[in-house]
């Protein structure tokens, strides 16, 4: 105590009391709320970093409490020193998941001007290395092809730089693996990343039990309503009672369902608390139906067709077989037409049907005068992005030539395959890259019920590709041949013609062919190809630059090409083109035209 008072007065001795009291009052008033807030006042934060770029560097900024006042007003400056004294801590934990746990960091806070200028100078340093993986899978999955592939694969290898980011990537791969093949009593049993800063190295150990694998049992199916069969819902699943459990098939039956016209909801009830003592899960699969009917109505314009108006109906259930039925009737200025498909399910109904289709075409334009009855038969298979078609159609038809009547009947066999990219129809409305290549050929002998024998193969084609800046760039093309002992006995629709909306623009619908007089009579080839450039103006509106040219022909093509503008409207009803078309070659056609068309892009 001596030691103290004798101190004390010897500090009072040598400085006076009331001086003591004035430096103690100056220091709270400079920390005061008042004093602080005065301070900060309309001062700003600017925070820089170097030293690290890239994904340290956003890791870094999302770490740093400070970052966020970046070009912000600043806060309090006791709140601003408080985030700042942070740094340093928080740019280490900022580094460790990418390996560097040895960095160094000079850091500064001051303020200059009304601005408080933060600083951060960062040395990683080198990145741990790991010395030792311990990576076991156990359990039924030990030996799991998956399984097996998930570790040869993962990153975490000896000598390799540690990265957190490929200790948890493996770590969760295990986990949705156990998900997806049945291994519900899954469980890591040790999972670690440990670090030797004195020697610089790190170990990574992670041992997951997958405990037994579960399997599939009888699939049920559970009708809202007596819809379908149980022998034709059956034909949809492929899952065998006792089957090793996967997600992915169980994902298929229920996408499979879906995509009908059958049901409007689709869930599965497979839950492993229902399994037996063989492990088995039954597969309950619950199925709400559509309405039955389906009706459709449209109205559109094309300069090819004029004003139409389109309506349907599809009967999408008719019996427990599943069969279905569409109807479709089109009236336009210059065609009408009446069309009905009754369709079958095949054996497999995801990829297979038969079907019985009818048609009554009328057409009278500028170039073409016919009447067509069409009566038919057909197989179609999908084949991933095939679609392949084989059918048998009986044609009767009545045209005019050179003001003539002429009457043709044919029983005209005929393939065609279609390959459509991307395949849902939803995505090819407007694609930003896809594909469209369609291979046909059809004929008629005079020694099966035909009044001339003919072949015609025929190919076209569509791509679309974009680019980084959103342009897209368009092409299209078609080639057709057609060998017949008599040309005078083919009919009209089977002739090749071209010009119009979606051929070579600049000339009016079907003007372009072999001519007698000044009508058009249509020809045995066609040739056409088109390039289109289209650039976007808003998220809505594009502006295109094209140019067509093509010709159908009997001997030598004669080609006839356009050139034009577009602006196209991405419209809540699907794109809307309009093109200005200027004809290069006359004869036929206007030297300009328009063209409007509504549609899907593919």
């Amino acid at each position: 105590m001596r030691q103290i008072k004798q101190f004390t007065i010897r500090l009072a001795q040598r400085r006076p009391l009331s001086a003591m009291f004035g430096s103690a009052a100056l220091v709270l008033l400079l920390l005061s709320p008042a004093a602080i807030a005065q301070t900060d006042k309309d001062a700003t934060v600017s925070v820089s970093i170097s030293g690290v770029e890239d994904e340290l560097l956003s890791n870094v900024r999302g770490f740093l409490p400070l970052y966020r006042f970046d070009d912000k007003e600043a806060p309090s400056t006791g709140r601003l020193r408080y985030l700042h004294g942070q740094a340093e801590e928080t740019i280490r934990q900022a580094l460790a998941p990418y390996g560097y746990y040895r960095p160094s960091v000079t850091a500064s806070l001051e303020l200059l001007d009304g601005v408080w200028q933060a600083s951060y100078t960062i040395d990683p340093g080198d990145r741990i290395t790991i010395s030792k993986v311990d990576v076991k899978v156990t359990g039924e999955a030990g030996n799991d092809p998956e399984f097996l592939a998930a570790i040869e694969s993962s990153s975490l290898k000896t000598d390799a730089p540690l990265l957190h980011e490929n200790y948890e990537s493996l770590k969760q791969r295990f986990q949705v693996l156990a998900s997806q093949r049945g291994y519900f009593d899954a469980q890591l049993k040790e999972g670690a990343i440990r670090i030797d800063l004195k020697k610089y190295l790190a170990s990574v150990t992670l041992h997951f039990d997958s405990g037994v694998r579960y399997f599939l049992g009888e699939v049920s199916f559970n009708q809202d309503k007596p819809w379908l069969s149980e022998a034709m819902l059956n034909r949809y699943s492929e899952i065998e009672p006792g089957q090793p459990y996967q997600a992915e098939d169980l994902q298929q039956l229920q996408g499979d369902l879906s995509n009908t016209e059958y049901y409007q909801e689709v869930t599965l009830d497979v839950s492993p608390e229902n399994a037996n003592e063989d492990n088995q899960i039954p597969v309950v699969v619950n199925l709400e139906a559509r309405n039955p009917t389906r009706y459709s109505f449209g109205a559109g314009y094309g300069t090819d067709t004029g004003a139409r108006i389109k309506a349907g109906i599809t009967k999408r259930r008719l019996n427990q077989a599943g069969h279905h039925f569409t109807g479709e009737a089109l009236i336009s200025e210059l065609r009408y037409g009446i069309a009905g498909d009754y369709t079958i399910p095949g054996s497999d109904p995801r990829t297979d049907s038969w079907g019985i289709r009818g048609s009554i075409e009328d057409e009278n334009s500028d170039t073409s005068d016919y009447t067509s009855a069409k009566l038919g038969g057909y197989y179609r298979h999908r084949d991933g992005l095939w679609m392949k078609t084989y059918s048998l159609d009986y044609l009767v038809e009545r045209y005019e030539v050179l003001g003539e009547d002429e009457n043709s009947k044919l029983l005209i066999p005929s393939v065609e395959w279609t390959r459509t990219y991307p395949q849902e129809l939803s995505e090819r409305i407007y694609p930003t890259h896809g594909t469209l290549l369609q291979l046909s050929v059809r004929g008629a002998s005079e020694d099966l019920l035909s009044d001339t024998s003919f072949i015609q193969p025929m190919i076209s084609g569509k791509w679309i590709h974009s680019f980084a800046n959103s342009t897209r760039l368009i092409a299209r093309g078609a080639a057709g041949t057609t060998s017949v002992s008599d040309f005078d006995e083919l009919p009209t629709s089977l002739r090749f013609f071209t010009g119009g909306d979606k051929t070579v623009r600049g000339y009016a619908y079907n003007v372009i062919g072999p001519t007698i007089g000044n009508d058009v009579v249509g020809g045995k080839h066609l040739l056409e190809s088109s390039i289109e450039y289209e650039v976007p103006v808003s998220e809505k509106w594009s502006i295109a630059a094209f140019a067509d040219i093509g010709d159908a022909f009997d001997d030598e093509p004669d080609y006839k090409s356009g050139v034009g503008l577009g602006i196209h409207w991405r419209s809540p009803i699907g794109p809307v083109r309009l093109d200005f078309g200027h004809a290069l070659d006359e004869p036929p056609g206007k030297k300009l035209r328009l063209h409007l068309t509504i549609g899907s892009d593919l």
